[in-house]
């Protein structure tokens, strides 16, 4: 990675003790997901997938959890991706975002989207690594704005869908969380 694609990626996602690294195993591996009742979903399966677990979180400007936002307000929207295992393990990427996050008005239209249809990725795969029993937070913060014009959405109901992007996990890990912007 150049000097200027780590610097965006820096100010794109807040990644705790993210380690990057050429090349990675091009095989998916077959996951399903549940949950355990608590909220937090859980993915099992075989391979490396099955160890992972991830849950989702929308938070206000002050860093608190909230499902209610005040028009213009930043909204950060974050989700934490664990190894539950005893032992090391990674996830394969490819050279876009781990993680996409896009936000869907009630109608099911999406209005805001870090990685639009038709976004070219390099074709260089990345590992990113966990220690045992390691948890990764991948955040970004929305200021409340349309992909289409720029300008503030409407207030109303939204869903945040954050999809994890890794060659192994293929979508076990992704979340939701609704959330609302008063009118």
């Amino acid at each position: 990675m150049t000097s200027k694609s780590v610097s965006w990626w820096k100010a794109v996602f807040r990644v705790r003790d993210l380690v990057c690294s050429a090349g990675c195993a091009l095989a998916a591996v077959a996951c399903s997901s549940g949950g355990d009742g608590t909220g937090t979903e859980i993915s099992r399966g075989t391979g490396v997938c099955g160890v992972f677990t991830s849950e989702v979180g929308v938070d206000d400007k002050f860093g608190q959890e909230s499902g209610l936002f005040t028009p213009g307000d930043p909204i950060t929207f974050k989700i934490a991706v664990t190894n539950n295992s005893d032992s090391a393990a990674a996830l394969g990427y490819d050279g876009c975002p781990p993680i996409r996050f896009v936000v869907f008005d009630r109608a099911r239209r999406a209005v805001f989207d870090t990685l639009p249809d038709g976004t070219a990725c390099t074709q260089l795969l990345r590992n990113i690594d966990y220690a045992p029993r390691e948890t990764k937070e991948f955040a970004l913060q929305w200021d409340q704005t349309s992909r289409e014009d720029g300008r503030q959405v409407a207030g109303g109901e939204y869903t945040v869908n954050t999809r994890d992007r890794s060659v192994e996990c293929a979508g076990a890990l992704d979340r939701t969380a609704d959330f609302t912007i008063r009118q």
